[in-house]
């Protein structure tokens, strides 16, 4: 498959990463020069090319552009009927999107996290699409019903950056009580994926609540000094 890619951030090659080995075409743009070329250094079947060329070449499109950029540049390039677009661009609508690269299709707003380049990892896309399913069919894509329902999984995905400052926070404390830091910080990530996979929510967290235990003390000092309040109001505000 032709893939091409708008803006080469994070995201972007992150699964550049994931589908290259795939075999598939993949043409990247020259923003963010030095992931381009690193991307195109590590994969013979990636290449750069200039904005327009990109769009011109790719049967697939991927957009992992900021809003504004997106707003002033997609409007100059050659879309084509029958061309299939999916956007990375979470604070983008689809239907804007779609005016903006007309006569092309938006297929999907789906959001891929980083560590898609490394192992098999969770996306969000709404609308439900064959083409996302197939292209990531190596991934769990999981398809939002509305877009109410992707709205509010776009906020409550936000929960993993604040998990890894507790993590990191926790293995910062363990050094200072004698633990080895990167030692720390390999077994607690080691934990938290284990028990995550292992079990549902509801289960694990009753299975970490038995009385007077460090889960369930270190949780009730949480509760009581409102940190899952404020999470909740944070979750809010976004």
């Amino acid at each position: 498959m032709s893939l091409g890619f708008l803006g080469t951030g994070t995201i972007a090659t992150a699964v550049v990463h994931a589908l290259a080995p795939l075999g598939h075409q993949i043409t990247v743009s020259e923003r963010s020069a030095s992931n381009a070329a690193a991307l195109s250094a590590a994969y013979d079947n990636v290449t750069i090319a200039a904005n327009a060329d990109v769009t011109a070449t790719a049967d697939v499109l991927f957009l992992g552009l900021m809003p504004d950029t997106a707003r002033e540049l997609l409007p100059k390039l050659p879309f084509r009927a029958g061309q299939r677009v999916i956007s990375f661009i979470a604070d983008l609508p689809l239907s804007e999107v779609q005016a903006l690269i007309g006569p092309a299709q938006a297929e999907s707003l789906v959001l891929p996290f980083p560590a898609i380049a490394h192992t098999r990892s969770p996306l969000i896309a709404y609308p439900e699409s064959d083409l996302v399913a197939e292209i990531f069919a190596a991934h769990d894509v999981f398809a939002m019903a509305s877009e109410a329902e992707f709205k509010a999984m776009l906020s409550a995905q936000a929960v993993l950056s604040p998990v890894v400052q507790m993590l990191l926070t926790a293995a910062d404390w363990a050094a200072t009580q004698g633990a080895e830091a990167t030692k720390a910080q390999d077994f607690l990530r080691s934990l938290i994926a284990a028990n995550l996979t292992a079990s549902p929510l509801a289960p694990l967290l009753a299975s970490l609540s038995t009385e007077g235990g460090y889960n369930a003390r270190l949780r009730a000092h949480m509760d009581s000094a409102n940190s899952f309040t404020a999470l909740k109001s944070g979750l809010d505000a976004l």
